[in-house]
């Protein structure tokens, strides 16, 4: 990706729900989920939202360029939103809706740090950026704060949405619902690989690294505040999901 950090992260926080409007626009007021329910169709649009959450993963655990990495990471996430909705029921739709809010939330904050990182450096590379932990503790404390969150451990914003994804398809669709679950799963533990590992050596390099030429690259408070503050939402999200929830219930209720 060539556009700024910025940009990355509207275009992949916010622009890319552009299409799951109108996914849900088209789904839930054309042709209605009772329509759609049970058919071949939905197990179908189910199938293919799992193989790209499935396949989104796989390519930004291959991929060794920062930014490309997190976009390869967008098609996966925005694919758990298209599994959500096409369980065509109340806990897939506020999985999905869930999830809609808390990647928006978490890209942003894992772009903007990502572009904190290339600014300071001038690395794209992954494996450029042992030591990393030591130049720049905010950054890619904020950044580890992010990936725990899309990976979906507790207590951070992802695991709520997804724990009601797997619910959703668990609870009404017998092996298919099991095997989305599993899929998941899989995809938690890719994005584990492919995000953790810039952590944990970015604060642990290992014995042969150079710690003689080391130094400070933290950027100014102008970066660092805005992941802060991204960085403590998402953690507080996940302790504290209740209104949001119960929002995304009432309009769930409309539906289902």
């Amino acid at each position: 990706p060539v556009a700024p950090a910025p940009a990355s992260a509207v275009l992949s926080g916010i622009i890319t729900k552009a299409g799951v409007l109108a996914i849900i626009r088209v789904t839930f007021y054309l042709f209605g989920a009772d329509f759609l329910r049970g058919s071949w169709a939905q197990t179908t649009l189910l199938c293919l939202a799992l193989a790209t959450v499935f396949a989104g993963s796989m390519l930004a655990y291959k991929e060794k360029v920062f930014k490309k990495r997190l976009a390869y990471s967008t098609v996966s996430q925005v694919s758990y939103v298209l599994f959500g909705l096409f369980l065509l029921n109340s806990v897939g739709f506020t999985g999905a809706l869930l999830q809609v809010v808390f990647h928006a939330l978490v890209k942003n904050l894992l772009f903007l740090a990502a572009g904190a990182v290339i600014y300071k450096t001038g690395k794209t590379d992954v494996r450029e950026l042992s030591g990393i932990g030591k130049q720049m503790p905010i950054v890619i404390w904020c950044f580890a704060f992010g990936a725990l969150s899309l990976i979906g451990i507790p207590p951070t914003a992802g695991f709520v949405s997804k724990w009601y994804l797997a619910q959703g398809g668990i609870s009404e669709y017998g092996a298919l619902g099991i095997a989305g679950a599993a899929i998941l799963l899989v995809s938690a533990l890719l994005t584990a690989g492919y995000l953790l590992p810039i952590v944990t050596r970015g604060f642990f390099p290992g014995r042969d690294f150079e710690y003689a030429n080391l130094e400070k690259k933290e950027p100014s408070r102008y970066m660092t505040v805005p992941l802060v503050i991204l960085a403590v939402l998402a953690v507080l999200l996940g302790v504290f999901p209740g209104g949001l929830t119960q929002f995304i219930g009432g309009i769930s209720a409309v539906l289902f």
